[in-house]
């Protein structure tokens, strides 16, 4: 029998077999690979600072503190703070390595969440359906692999995901692990309840098989002795969440905390975490991958239980069952909800989805299979290629540049993020207390504070109830009601986070106030002090101020790397600009911009700046100049309207640009 002309020499076939299976059997490492590329960046979530201080208030007076103790104004307000444990550990690993270590620490607990997601994805997707889909599911959950005690969430759930959805309770020594597991949940993070949730889901699922209450297509293959051991285990790991300092408190306090804190309150709607996701809210590309993978996720485990349900007797993947499905649909709900719930449907859904793709892969005829196979090494080849761009795609930080996110690869501090030279200075001056700050400074200040006493506010927002984080919000933008708080708790000292635009009204209402004095500003913070009783005070900061400017203008002259692209430098140089702008000083505004621009911008963001610096450089009477930088924006983003406006009002027509 001769050989089909269209058929590729068997030697060269089974090369390439050979070839890509070797691929293959290294994209789940890749995979984790990846994970923790995306997980490895430099400090820069404001609420790890509080964390830090809690974790050394409670190494330092050996207890766990049941009321407020980093700050001034509510010190009488309870504080259930179950994630006790992880902010001991976190202080731990910052007393031995600094903001380094923390990194580190951090980019391996999220890695080893990463590994479990890829281990539970393959028990029902071979090497390349696991890759990609779990590659997806990263850029989702990169978005909080923040150093929070979400950390030690995603690993315990994650550990319990493969519990529930696949094992048959056989394993009776493992099963038993659970109770260990939750004890150090309830201990670390108030996400715990989840856990509780995915227990009851499969627990849930076995007493109605038993019962006989469930179709047969959607009952968990479990023995009747494995039932035991997985309702015994599951109703000891429930109990055993009661211990933790707080009791029976401390496991309610989740329902406690989603009654108040959530993306339904309205005072609540400025934190952009509590947003749903899918609303307009700021769309990065880690909302649009959350999204596009929601309704691939929701059509996929229709579709399998619709084909389950419609053929019994065909085979069913383990992890696609009524627990598995219920799960599912929570946790899908939960995300709808709000965008901090991204990262519990990457690492909780996504396994069942998974699951359900194996589950309709059964049902494929024979001879679709059969089409799909030769094209496996070039699948595996391709996915490889994009695994590696990937990391070094994050690695030299062109990710987050053109995502126009405040991450940046690497260990140690995202400075810009944080007041750190504003909080030095207010010490080194003794600038006088009580200290207003905003929510933003506030996570560093309970660290490294700018007075003593303890701070106005911080990112505790258990602790703050909704009337004074309401109060809070309103005098933010109503200078006059922000004077009428700042006398009510005595403050002295304001220190502000220059960057969110709704700190500007209360900011220009100061610079204006003869009753206050401007003392301190740099590329994140400004400093005003009360004039009336603090002469000697501000006299310090008057003969300081220069020196320090000084030091403010070489930081952000100094020369820029431009690999991997310096995020911080950019974002604190792209701050500082538009707060000199805000308080007059035009031209150094400009300078400013005009250097950020030197750094390389992706192509909005250069937009964005080329028209500021138009809008600006046209009021100054260089026109010339000021069309040339609006031309230049309207070609990177020609449906913008305000570039266009902009030059039409220079007289200028922008359609044949």
């Amino acid at each position: 029998m001769t050989q089909d002309r269209c058929e590729p020499p068997r030697s060269i076939q089974s090369t390439l077999l050979r070839a890509g299976q070797v691929v293959a059997r290294s994209l789940p490492g890749l995979t984790v690979l990846v994970g923790f590329v995306l997980a490895l960046r430099k400090l820069d979530d404001f609420d790890t600072w509080w964390h830090l201080a809690s974790g050394r208030w409670i190494a330092t007076n050996l207890r766990v503190p049941h009321t407020d103790t980093l700050s001034f104004t509510v010190p009488d307000h309870p504080w259930t703070n179950l994630q006790w444990a992880y902010d001991l550990l976190l202080y731990g690993c910052h007393r031995l390595g600094g903001e380094v270590a923390v990194c580190w620490f951090a980019a391996g607990c999220f890695t080893i969440a990463v590994w479990l997601l890829v281990r539970n994805v393959r028990r029902s997707l071979g090497p390349v359906a696991t890759a990609l889909l779990v590659g997806w599911t990263l850029l989702v959950a990169q978005e909080r692999f923040l150093i929070r005690p979400e950390m030690f969430s995603f690993v315990f759930f994650e550990l319990l995901v493969g519990f529930v959805l696949f094992t048959d309770g056989s394993e009776r020594r493992r099963w038993w692990w659970v109770p260990v597991i939750m004890l150090a949940w309830v201990n670390t993070h108030a996400l715990f309840i989840i856990g509780v949730f995915c227990l009851a889901c499969r627990a849930g699922a076995e007493l109605l098989s038993a019962a006989g209450l469930l179709p047969r297509a959607l009952r968990p293959e479990t023995t009747a002795g494995g039932r035991r051991t997985i309702l015994g285990a599951s109703a000891v790991a429930a109990v055993v969440t009661v211990v933790n300092p707080y009791g029976v408190e401390g496991v309610l306090f989740p329902f406690h905390l989603w009654s108040r804190i959530n993306g339904s309150n309205s005072v609540f709607q400025a934190i952009g975490e509590f947003r749903k996701p899918f609303s307009s809210y700021y769309p990065t590309f880690s909302v649009g991958a959350y999204q596009s993978l929601f309704y691939l996720s929701c059509l996929a485990v229709l579709a399998a239980l619709i084909a389950a349900v419609a053929t019994p007797g065909r085979r069913r993947r383990r992890g696609f069952d009524a627990g598995g499905i219920v799960l599912f649909a929570a946790i899908a709900y939960l995300s709808v909800m709000a965008r901090r719930n991204m990262g519990l449907f990457a690492f909780g859904a996504v396994p069942v989805v998974a699951a359900a793709m194996a589950t309709l892969g059964d049902r494929l005829p024979e001879r679709m299979r059969w089409w799909v196979r030769p094209a496996a090494p070039v699948g595996a080849a391709a996915v490889a290629a994009m695994g590696l761009w990937l990391v070094v795609y994050v690695a030299g930080n062109g990710y987050y540049r053109d995502s126009d996110v405040t991450h940046e690869f690497g260990a140690g501090v995202f400075s810009s993020n944080f007041p750190v030279e504003a909080a030095r200075f207010a010490r080194e001056t003794r600038l006088p207390g009580p200290v207003y700050n905003d929510l933003t400074a506030g996570g560093y200040l309970t660290w490294s504070p700018a007075a003593p006493g303890g701070v106005f506010i911080d990112g505790r927002l258990e602790v703050y109830d909704t009337e004074f984080f309401s109060r809070y919000m309103s005098a933010l933008s109503n200078p006059a009601r922000w004077r009428s708080e700042a006398e009510r708790f005595g403050i002295n000292t304001v220190l502000l986070f220059h960057r969110w635009g709704n700190r500007r009204p209360l900011i220009y209402a100061l610079w204006r106030d003869p009753a206050w004095e401007p003392v301190y500003y740099d590329e994140t913070a400004v400093i005003f002090v009360r004039r009336a009783g603090h002469e000697q005070a501000l006299d310090r900061a008057r003969k300081a101020w220069p020196q320090w400017n000084a030091r403010t203008q070489t930081r952000v002259a100094a020369p820029a790397r431009r690999w991997p692209w310096p995020v911080d430098r950019a974002t604190a140089i792209d701050s500082f600009g538009t707060f000199l702008f805000a308080i007059g000083r035009v031209d150094d505004g400009i300078e400013l911009y005009k250097r950020l621009l030197a750094l390389g911008l992706p192509a909005r963001k250069e937009a964005s700046i080329r028209l500021a610096l138009g809008y600006r450089l046209a009021r100054r009477g260089q026109r010339n100049e000021a069309v040339m930088h609006l031309k230049r924006a309207a070609r990177l983003d020609p449906d913008n309207r305000r570039i266009a406006q902009a030059l039409k009002d220079l007289g200028v027509d922008s359609s044949g640009l």
